[in-house]
């Protein structure tokens, strides 16, 4: 069934302790972006959402964003073809909201932009649910989903989306805190054409406390992503590549617990370092250590800081990375941001009725200023101007429940995310570069 939304819209994205000292690696420069090295207009570029879910209780959002104007197709891919497809545009002052489109449980979908490249994020909030994060735009030659738990009472999906037109054909790496599982479970497994396969992992490997994936396609491409669910709250959060610098706007907020969970899939070891910055701009403690090749670390952030902070882990090698937050009643989780730039795109902020959080992340030595306006489906567009100091976050608070979208403007390179919390509830989620 197609439905044409007749809108213009806008622009909008193992366990190893730290018992002992590591060696300091060089620590590398976060990779800059420029509007230089984006693709030229005219041609299609697609972005893969392989998790929502929408029924009586809990609602789904989209969130489309544009780095100029663009038509757009969301597609569901269900039983091996497109069971809905949903189509619009956006421009510079707006940004497109798409509720509760699949009202059947989980979905998969592919977003097709015509003009120029764009961001979209997934909200799913309702009874027992606050969960979302980014969609891929990019597909690595690997995939990794560091931060999960197979504890009794948890649960530990991982979805396999291909969209594409041939089957795929995949391996899993597994990391716990036994080391390397192994088991035919894990080999050769077939995700059809235009399908998702869901991996139950709390059934292959149960009572996991820390348990990281690599998912390596031995023939085609998946789009996979993590589903952890607590019984209280659920996170979700995209597969990535492997990159030797990260940061995370948002690792932390008051009441949750943080860990910062790597991957490391070479067969040598990487050594790491962690910075971390708070609101004050204080001189947070570093950490150093070791991810095993291959393997997993787990590091706990707990103490950093008595207020929101985000970190930067550098190291001597490429690794994956992800932040889990835990309180007694929510889980929250998101990938970090592999570049810094000046341009990000915001897709999310304003879905959760309760209002949302947007953190910035300076690391560098010079304050800077910062612009970021809110977009709505309408049109209706507001700019604010803010300064943020060096080696430092910025927190501001995104009231107006209308807003689909940021985006952020800044005179010099910073990383963007942004969280939201309701009713003991969290999730934590990230942002595109876009210049």
């Amino acid at each position: 069934m197609t439905r044409v939304l007749g809108l213009v819209v806008a622009a909008l994205a193992v366990v190893v302790a730290i018992t002992q000292p590591a060696p300091v690696p060089p620590v590398p420069t976060v990779e800059a972006t420029s509007r230089s090295e984006a693709p030229p207009g005219g041609a299609s570029h697609f972005t893969h959402c392989p998790w929502s879910r929408s029924d009586s209780l809990r609602n789904s959002a989209y969130s489309v964003m544009g780095e100029g104007p663009a038509g757009f197709d969301l597609s569901f891919l269900e039983g091996g073809s497109v069971e809905d497809r949903i189509s619009g545009r956006i421009d510079s002052d707006t940004a497109a909201r798409v509720e509760n489109p699949r009202p059947v449980g989980a979905s998969a979908a592919l977003v097709e932009f015509s003009g120029g490249l764009g961001a979209v994020g997934v909200v799913a909030a309702g009874e027992g649910l606050l969960a979302g994060d980014l969609c891929s735009g990019r597909i690595p030659d690997s995939w990794h989903l560091p931060g999960g738990s197979t504890l009794e009472g948890e649960s530990l999906v991982l979805r396999l989306f291909n969209p594409f037109t041939t089957d795929a054909r995949i391996d899993l790496w597994a990391f716990s805190e036994l080391g390397i599982e192994a088991g035919e479970a894990l080999e050769g497994l077939t995700v059809p054409a235009r399908r998702t396969r869901v991996v139950a992992l709390e059934e292959i490997l149960p009572r996991r406390e820390s348990l990281s994936i690599v998912v390596r396609p031995v023939l085609g491409s998946v789009i996979p992503a993590m589903v952890f669910a607590t019984g209280m709250d659920t996170a979700v959060w995209p597969g990535t590549g492997a990159g030797d610098g990260w940061e995370f706007p948002v690792a932390g907020a008051v009441g949750l617990r943080s860990d910062l969970v790597l991957t490391n899939e070479a067969s040598i070891p990487v050594n790491f370092v962690i910075e971390a910055f708070d609101e004050l701009g204080a001189l947070l403690p570093a950490q150093v250590g070791r991810i095993e090749g291959p393997g997993q670390a787990r590091v706990s952030l707990e103490g950093l800081s008595s207020s929101g902070f985000g970190v930067r882990v550098t190291g001597d090698g490429s690794f994956g990375a992800v932040i889990v937050a835990r309180s007694e009643t929510g889980i929250a989780a998101t990938v970090g941001a592999r570049t810094t730039a000046t341009e990000w795109l915001v897709p999310g902020p304003g879905v959760v009725s309760s209002g949302s959080r947007l953190r910035f992340l300076n690391a560098g030595v010079t304050e800077l200023t910062v612009t970021y306006r809110t977009l709505t489906p309408e049109g209706r567009t507001r700019a604010n101007v803010i300064s943020i100091p060096p080696i430092s976050v910025r927190t501001v608070h995104i009231a107006a429940p209308e807003v689909a979208g940021v985006r952020v403007t800044s005179d010099g390179p910073l990383t963007v995310g942004w969280l939201s919390a309701v009713s003991g509830r969290a999730m934590f989620s990230g942002a595109i570069p876009s210049g």
